[in-house]
């Protein structure tokens, strides 16, 4: 087994994600005095990130208040209970 290097697999990374962009719809071949880019697609791709960033940070969010009312909660039951017990 060999050791975790991380140039590596930065390297394997970097590599995938240079074939992926080279397949994504966005960029299309390059012709003589053509763009390589289309912006349109580039758009798009940009407000669906923008979006999609959005979207987790809301629920991420959400989901730490929820965890800090509970833990409110649970933190008042625990000093109930052992203000009952004498603790």
């Amino acid at each position: 087994m060999t050791a975790f290097e991380p140039g590596t697999f930065l390297a394997g990374l970097l590599s995938g994600l240079l074939a992926a962009i080279q397949d994504s719809p966005a960029v299309a071949p390059i012709a003589a005095g053509a763009s390589a880019v289309r912006p349109d697609a580039v758009e798009r791709g940009l407000r669906f990130l923008a979006t999609a960033y959005s979207v987790v940070w809301t629920i991420l969010g959400t989901y730490l208040v929820i965890l800090s009312f509970r833990l409110r909660r649970v933190s008042r039951q625990v000093r109930r209970i052992r203000e009952r017990l004498g603790l």
